[in-house]
């Protein structure tokens, strides 16, 4: 269909009022129609103001394309009359429609951008001139006004997404910053108050256009925060203006909450520019201006019934990026002589405080509370990086803030007193992440009070228990308060290491607190607490038995089982040499509980790791006599449903056994003393000696079941790490597993199962035959699947497997290069393998792949494999070309240089062959890439022995050229 005008009209129609397939056809056309070269003469006659402003749209659209991206095509002597013709537009709708007036400013934008320096060199103070409201008297003064901006706002957003030449680009930039400070002029004077009136409220489309225009220019960069001041000093006043004098009392606007937004995403770059840093005073006096004026407003808003969350945000969020970005400054302010730097900088904290202790809960009532964790964390990490002396005078000067921190966080932290159900789920959700990063903050706190922090919350706890008259209470305390207490102790554990004081107060108030009296989630907050302290207790073993009671309690209650497996586990790891006087205990709880039936499954695997600590330090009788009790049920209820169809209830009862027993194989383990010359047979080995035939048979009816597999497979991976040597005897059992389950169904978690073993055992005499034959197996059986998906194009639905397979294969090459480098295994194969698999996309198969072949490479010439390399090695050159010239995307140039590099160590006068004859070819690998940029590249490839860095940036800057991101102009350093 031709470009025709009614054609075109037709076509707009359609796309907007047609159905979904017909607006797709009109969507391919017209976009055709946008980049054909007919389309800089049809433009001008659509944008006729007769026509629909849909039709208007696209043709401003079409211009703007055409420019961004067309400009070649435009002849020099046509740049003029061009220009007219954008300018004529601008002024045709400067009424209107809104949307197509924007799209004709950003397309002047694109002529500015493409035609400064050299053809049209004073751009920017004609259109200063002409777009004053005296020249244009036909046109609202304001929209005159608006038009400028706008048209100045794009020209920097354009320029960062038109395509230049690098020489092009640097020549514009430079002109654009010349311009910057001008351009600040002109944003200076729209928002300049009018004389003894101030500012105008309705003006503040004017506002928002011309804070936009300076944010955009200041993003441009080349401005400093000297250079800023008179605008930064406007912006602030105009914020606290409009809050004040905002039209409605409820709350500002929608154009009001905009301008605030703006203005502070202005001021957000100024304060963020690095180059600010050098700047102190100015930096303090901005400090000090948004601190004072800023404060007012925010007090109003503590103050009231409801806070306007947009406003909180906006203000605080733009102190907390000044503090974090300048925390040396608010240091250096604290250690100043000058007492107005000193308050600045303590005032700025006070009102930081003020911040985390937003009244009401987060995130239902206010939302702005969060902003300031990040900053106390880099305050007191900024100030820990100083010498002992300053250190310590400094943690002296800012302790006080800490100390209020943490009680502001003990309340901020509180959990509801009821389930209030006007929380979302997601509302519950980000209070729980809040609570994490609470936890973190509370940590920094630590690190600046140490013991100090330790006693608030020893008096905060004491005080809520009022442990001293405890039998005077008529009600119980509130539980949320004894909760939060706890939840900080919680949070500080793994930064206390050496302390006797407070913590064993702790733990001997755990063991006294009402738990029964009181919501669930207190006994869930001190198992969680005594968990994490288990470390801790290693120390202070004699505390154990104040702790055991009532994690073995917790067990029992399925609203805390979880927490309380959870702090079993940890101090059945941690405190192992000193369980044997709770071990009968922890079994006969154990035991019982695991055959209610009440657990969970995550919480019956991690019982089961507990129960193997725990019977790891018994009598391998008294072991056998616990585990044929208490495995008995599970042994039968594998007979059971082997017996059964497969089905995937069956598949789910079978895995969750299998898990159960991977988590006692990985724990359970007696440990022989040395001077012991007693022969112990392994608890999981006399297992595993009678129970193998399970597995073969899950292996032999569920090889095409992968979760299955994975869970057979973890169970087998943790017998062979648990056991290592003790293993030996199961060997044969289990590669006979893993070889059949590969050969029916290749699946990576049975690689890793097959990588154990080798790594294990590879070096082994008694081992070598049958480690070869599992490597050869798997080697054979891999080779010929990615031969078959490569006939039938499908390799990529087999990633996973290949990433897999060749991560082992490295491995192999590494540590047991013998299994690998043999006659049983074809290198050749393997090699060509892994050359075909570097057409797959993803960037970790590709860093799998090519960490075997440099490996490989590396090793080739003292395993005797250089007829491989020598053999294929330009199929492997080409295929790089071929990836970096057009096929993989960027993050595989990395481990493809990893190849490169190893090639030139070893076979550099192949590579030079190599790449010398394949880039010879004309238009190879793609017709963007010159002879001359080649030969560069070839040099740099070849010179470059050791330095990985250099390499990668020189394949990246090749790879670009051939893509044409580069233009040809830029050659390769």
């Amino acid at each position: 269909m031709e470009y025709t005008i009614e054609n075109l009209e037709q076509a707009v129609a359609v796309f907007y009022r047609a159905e979904t397939t017909q607006q797709a056809e009109a969507h391919h056309w017209l976009t055709k129609a946008q980049h054909s070269s007919q389309a800089w003469s049809f433009v001008w006659e659509l944008l006729d103001p007769q026509r629909s402003f849909q039709v208007q749209f696209f043709a401003a659209t079409t211009l703007h394309t055409k420019l961004m991206k067309y400009w070649d095509e435009v002849p020099e002597n046509h740049y003029e009359y061009l220009k007219k013709n954008i300018l004529e537009a601008i002024i045709s709708y400067a009424m209107g429609p809104k949307i197509v007036l924007n799209r004709l400013c950003i397309a002047l934008s694109a002529y500015i951008i493409h035609t400064i320096p050299n053809h049209w060199p004073n751009a920017f103070e004609e259109l200063v001139s002409s777009f004053q409201p005296h020249n244009l008297p036909a046109i609202e003064s304001e929209r005159v006004i608006w038009i400028l901006l706008e048209i100045l706002t794009v020209i920097p957003q354009e320029f960062d997404s038109t395509v230049l030449s690098t020489s092009q680009k640097t020549r514009v930039k430079t002109v654009l910053l010349e311009v910057s400070k001008d351009i600040m002029k002109v944003v200076e004077m729209c928002l300049m108050p009018i004389p003894a009136k101030g500012f105008d409220m309705s003006n503040l489309t004017t506002y928002i256009t011309a804070a936009r225009c300076g944010s955009a220019w200041i993003h441009l960069g080349g401005m400093t925060i000297v250079e800023c001041d008179s605008v930064c000093n406007l912006l602030i006043d105009l914020i606290c203006y409009v809050y004040w004098n905002k039209t409605d009392p409820e709350g500002p606007s929608a154009e009001e909450t905009e301008l605030s937004e703006v203005i502070v995403e202005a001021l957000t770059i100024i304060i963020q520019d690095p180059v600010t840093t050098k700047y102190k005073y100015y930096v303090t006096k901005f400090a000090a201006n948004i601190l004072y004026k800023f404060e007012k407003i925010l007090e109003a808003e503590r103050a009231s019934s409801e806070l306007n969350k947009d406003v909180i945000a906006n203000l605080y969020g733009l102190m907390v990026t000044l503090v974090d970005s300048h925390t040396n400054i608010l240091i250096d302010n604290f250690k100043s002589t000058n007492a107005d730097e000193q308050r600045i900088s303590c005032d700025l904290l006070n009102s930081l405080l003020k911040c985390t202790n937003l009244p009401g809960s987060y995130p239902t009532d206010e939302s702005s509370s969060c902003l300031t964790f990040g900053f106390w964390f880099t305050l007191q990490d900024d100030i820990l990086n100083f010498d002992a002396a300053e250190c310590a005078q400094l943690l002296l000067m800012v302790k006080p803030y800490y100390r209020e921190l943490v009680c502001i966080l003990l309340r901020k932290s509180m959990l509801p007193l009821v389930d209030d159900t006007s929380w979302t789920i997601e509302d519950k959700e980000v209070f729980r992440c809040y609570r994490q990063d609470i936890s973190d903050t509370f940590m920094y706190c630590y690190n600046v009070l140490n013991l100090e922090m330790l006693d608030i919350l020893t008096t905060k706890l004491n005080e809520i228990l009022n442990k001293d008259n405890r039998n005077q209470f008529s009600q119980p305390p509130k539980w949320n308060e004894i909760e939060t207490c706890l939840h900080a102790f919680c949070a500080i554990a793994e930064s206390i290491e050496m302390e006797n004081l407070y913590l064993p107060k702790l733990i001997l108030t755990i063991k006294d607190i009402p738990f029964k009296d009181l919501h669930v989630r207190v006994l869930m907050t001190a198992l969680e607490t005594v968990g994490a302290y288990s470390e801790w207790l290693t120390d202070h073993p004699d505390l154990l038995e104040n702790v055991f009671p009532l994690v073995i309690a917790g067990l029992t209650d399925p609203d805390v089982a979880t927490s309380a497996t959870m702090a079993l586990k940890d101090i059945t790891q941690t405190c192992h040499k000193f369980l044997l006087p709770y071990a009968d205990h922890i079994l006969i709880a154990s035991q019982l509980v695991l055959q209610s039936g009440s657990l969970k499954l995550a919480e019956c695997t991690r019982l089961m790791y507990s129960v193997g600590k725990v019977l790891s330090i018994m009598p391998v009788g008294r072991i056998m006599d616990f585990l044929n009790v208490t495995l008995a049920p599970t042994f039968e209820d594998f007979r059971k449903l082997l017996r059964e169809k497969p089905s995937p209830s069956v598949a789910m009862s079978l895995m969750s056994r299998l898990k159960v027993l991977s988590s006692l194989f990985s724990s359970l383990y007696v440990q022989v003393e040395e001077n012991v010359e007693e022969n112990v047979e392994q608890p999981v080995y006399l297992i595993m000696e009678n129970t193998m035939s399970y597995y073969s048979e899950i292996a032999d009816i569920y090889n095409t079941n992968q979760e299955v597999m994975v869970d057979l497979s973890v169970l087998l991976k943790a017998v062979v790490t648990t056991l290592k040597d003790d293993c030996k005897p199961l060997i044969k059992d289990i590669l006979q597993i893993v070889v059949t389950s590969y050969r029916e169904k290749p699946q990576v978690h049975i690689l890793v199962v097959a990588k154990t073993i080798v790594i294990l055992f590879g070096r082994s005499e008694e081992f070598r035959q049958i480690n070869q034959q599992l490597v050869q197996e798997i080697c054979n059986r891999t080779l010929l699947i990615c031969a078959e998906c490569n006939n039938n194009n499908t390799l990529s639905d087999i990633t996973e497997l290949v990433e897999g397979f060749f991560l082992i294969m490295t491995s192999f090459v590494k540590k047991v290069p013998q299994l690998i480098f043999s006659n049983a295994i074809d290198t050749s194969a393997l090699f060509q393998c892994a050359i075909l698999c570097l057409v797959l996309v993803e960037a970790q198969t590709v860093r799998a792949i090519s960490s075997f072949l440099a490996n490989f490479i590396t090793q080739s010439r003292e395993v005797s494999q250089v007829d491989v390399v020598q053999t294929y090695g330009e199929g492997l050159v080409l295929r790089i070309l071929l990836n970096l010239g057009s096929s993989s995307p960027r993050a595989c140039f990395d481990p493809l240089s990893d190849i490169i590099l190893a090639l030139n160590k070893k076979y550099c006068d192949n590579l030079s062959r190599w790449l010398n004859t394949l880039l010879a070819q004309e238009n190879f690998p793609s017709s963007k890439i010159t002879a001359q940029q080649k030969e560069t590249f070839i040099k740099i490839v070849l010179r470059e022995k050791a330095g990985k860095r250099k390499l990668c940036d020189s394949a990246l800057e090749f790879a670009l050229i051939c893509r044409g991101i580069l233009k040809q102009d830029k050659h390769l350093p």
